[in-house]
Formats: structure tokens, sequence, C-alpha cells
């Protein structure tokens, strides 16, 4: 492997992040342990950070940590569309649902000059 692949791979490795650097608030009212049991079902390997020394206390020296790929999805802030397989899906549901639009509404679409109404336009 020469230095430009290893620089590659170092790019595509999922950091790992605790909830407050991912947030920026401090995971209170039970989020962190909400987001641990939730990596835990989904089978998300935590690790184990340790704290810089100016912020350990006694009973606190690490901290969990996650990849930020499972946080963007457990926080909502996942990519929505991520091939483009999807794109066209996503596509074809929308055309899905315009023309079921289009239907209820009994709208003829065509592109004929004939108008129905009497606007001067």
């Amino acid at each position: 492997m020469n230095t430009n692949e290893t620089q590659q791979v170092m790019n595509n490795v999922d950091p790992y992040l605790s909830v407050y650097e991912y947030t920026g608030k401090p995971a209170a009212n039970g989020i962190g342990r909400e987001v641990n049991e939730a990596s835990q079902k989904a089978g998300i390997k935590m690790v184990w950070k340790d704290l810089p020394e100016e912020m350990q206390r006694e009973n606190y020296k690490q901290v969990a940590t996650y990849p930020k790929s499972f946080l963007d999805k457990h926080f909502g802030n996942a990519p929505a569309i991520h091939t483009l397989d999807q794109v066209y899906q996503k596509l074809v549901e929308l055309e899905d649902k315009f023309n079921q639009l289009i239907t209820k509404l009994n709208i003829n679409v065509t592109n004929t000059n004939e108008h129905d109404d009497d606007l001067p336009f």
C-alpha cells in the first residue's frame, strides 16, 4: 500500500465522537443512556476515549464514543439519499404520488390549445 492509498483509507474511517462532541451539548436527561442502548441494539461498537487530564474527575476519566454515521442516523441527521439507485427510487415514488394527485384532482393534462375557460391567455 503506497502513501496515497494509506491516506485514502484513513479518510474513509468513520470517526468516533462522544454525544457532547456530536451535539455540542452535555448528554443530560438520559440522552447518553438512550444512545448507548440504541448502539447496543444496533450492534454498534462503543469505544471509550480518555478525557483530557484537566477535565477528568475521580470517577469520570473516560467518555463513550460512537461512529459518526451511527450518531447521524440516531439523531436524524443522516443524508436522505446515498446512491443513484436511491435517487431513482425516490423519483419513481414522487412520480407515482404526482400521478395520484392528478387523478384525484381529475385534471386533464394535455398539450392541446383548447381552453375550458374564458381567460384571454
